[in-house]
């Protein structure tokens, strides 16, 4: 095992915690802001996670299972903020978590399936099961929030509002249409895309983190 391998991903997670340190002293304290430090602390809990297993070898189904866990309530966890933040969220809009919850609860009983195939300084590469529906998963709630967050920008008419918007959706933006290209352009890109689209979502979390800061207007509904 190198020395090197995962230290990208320690990189991206100290810059992370940073974000969320900040977040939690200087942003101010509305439910879309709690959502976005939820999200970050995903991401940064990931980022450790694998750099446990590639660096400190902690390789055993668990600890994979653990970053799973962790990546698979992103993309609702997003599509639920954004509905917040567009006023969207009705008394079904935690729904959108029942897919992560199928696939949280489904994975431990495979666990003997999991395995960590590469590691290396930039990424890591996995396999598990349910691996095409687990992608058609992951990316429907991102799809829905960029079409959201799109309509959103277009309808809005106060300065301060529009920016925020086109922060939240660009934030996106910048994040997966890379990672489109990628893997169209770089076709091994697949066999790493938790680890490598968890490396472009630093990206997300930069734009979330000015997001953040800047959106001191409560946004929960009453």
């Amino acid at each position: 095992m190198n020395k090197l391998d995962g230290i990208v991903s320690l990189l991206i997670a100290c810059i992370e915690i940073i974000y969320i340190i900040n977040l939690l002293i200087f942003a101010e304290k509305n439910s879309v802001n709690k959502l976005v430090i939820g999200i970050i602390t995903l991401l940064f809990g990931y980022q450790f996670i694998e750099f446990l297993i590639c660096n400190v070898g902690l390789q055993r189904q668990i600890f994979i299972y653990l970053a799973f866990l962790d990546i698979t309530l992103l993309p609702p966890l997003s599509l639920y903020t954004v509905l917040r933040f567009s006023a969207r969220e009705s008394q079904f809009g935690k729904l959108v978590f029942i897919p992560a919850l199928f696939f949280i609860v489904y994975y431990p009983f495979v666990l003997d399936q999991f395995a960590v195939t590469k590691c290396t300084v930039l990424y890591a590469s996995y396999h598990y099961p349910l691996g095409e529906l687990y992608g058609i998963f992951y990316y429907l709630p991102i799809i829905f929030s960029i079409i959201i967050l799109n309509k959103k920008w277009g309808a809005e008419t106060g300065a301060l509002q529009k920016s925020l918007t086109r922060t939240f959706l660009f934030g996106f933006l910048f994040t997966f249409i890379p990672s489109m290209i990628l893997a169209i352009a770089i076709p091994t890109f697949l066999t790493a895309v938790e680890s490598l689209l968890c490396k472009l979502a630093f990206v997300f979390a930069s734009f979330l983190f000015y997001f953040a800061i800047k959106n001191k207007h409560k946004l929960e509904r009453k």
